[in-house]
């Protein structure tokens, strides 16, 4: 439950599936290996493919909680 000086700033559906679409894209080309245009990341049974979901998953998620703490600390200041 929140108080009232605290915001939670989250991604909307959307924007989130899609920087996760571009990150797991970005990883697999440091990793040198590329995925087809029209590939479903989100279902694919690849383990690379789903490696790079996760790690990409796990990037977003920081992402939100990194702008809720700096969200949060402005409000306090």
């Amino acid at each position: 439950m929140q108080n009232d000086s605290t915001i939670e700033t989250e991604l909307g559906y959307f924007q989130r599936n899609s920087l996760i679409e571009k990150l797991v894209q970005r990883f697999a080309k440091i990793n040198g290996w590329e995925i087809e245009e029209n590939t479903d990341i989100f279902n694919s049974e690849n383990h690379r493919i789903h490696l790079f979901r996760t790690m990409a998953e796990a990037a977003v998620e920081e992402m939100e909680n990194v702008i809720n703490v700096d969200v949060n600390e402005e409000i306090e200041s």
